[in-house]
């Protein structure tokens, strides 16, 4: 006959270390992980605001180098006046470009995380809602053209602009790292902490003015 085989089982000890390093381990990678999410998010946000800023370039070529006008708290449904969102989708086909993965249900769980740099245009009509006519921009590697919506409108407007709040640099980015992605108008996108006035402006003709010139 054969001689038994017995298998060791592990003692509670063992087995409270083997769980100890599992849980190393993991403390060890979460943190890694949520940073690979995050510079996930961040690529997908810069190319969908790239996208953005083609889809109006197309609508500004087409319309006498004039943008949508934004208006104020505009719902998707809306006809007359329609949101500027509304009025640029034929040009990119599909909302989901609209909805920013790592901004999206921060505020008010909105689904429309781009505004439309607009303030040059509202200071020019004397604080009126009034278009951007691309034409008149002299810096467009400087001026803000949209950029992460960093502000609290309402959950169903898709109208979002920088008429009267600092959309962008108003608080500190609650994503992102800390850090905004902006698209100039010469359609590039870099992220910011903070305004810098070596890098843009919210005016049509005078470089480095803050949102809240003149």
């Amino acid at each position: 006959m054969g001689k038994c085989h017995y298998t060791r089982a592990f003692t509670l000890l063992e087995l409270l270390v083997v769980i100890s390093v599992i849980l190393l381990l993991v403390g060890f990678l979460l943190p890694a992980l949520t940073r690979t999410k995050a510079a996930s998010q961040t690529a997908k946000c810069t190319g969908q605001l790239r996208q953005v800023g083609i889809a109006m370039a197309g609508y500004a070529h087409d319309h006498s180098e004039f943008l949508p006008t934004a208006h104020d708290a505009i719902p998707w449904s809306s006809l007359d006046p329609a949101a500027w969102t509304r009025e640029l989708f034929s040009y990119f086909q599909t909302t989901n470009l609209l909805s920013c993965p790592a901004f999206r249900g921060v505020y008010n769980n909105s689904l429309f995380n781009y505004f439309m740099g607009s303030r040059a245009a509202f200071v020019d009509a004397g604080g009126r809602a009034a278009a951007v006519q691309v034409s008149r921009i002299h810096f467009p590697s400087e001026y803000i053209l949209s950029g992460d919506t960093n502000f609290a409108f309402q959950e169903d407007d898709a109208d979002p602009d920088n008429y009267t709040q600092d959309t962008l640099f108003g608080s500190p980015s609650p994503v992102h790292r800390g850090r905004l992605n902006v698209l100039f108008a010469d359609l590039h996108v870099q992220s910011f902490c903070r305004f810098d006035s070596n890098s843009m402006t919210y005016a049509y003709s005078q470089p480095g003015m803050a949102w809240d010139f003149p």
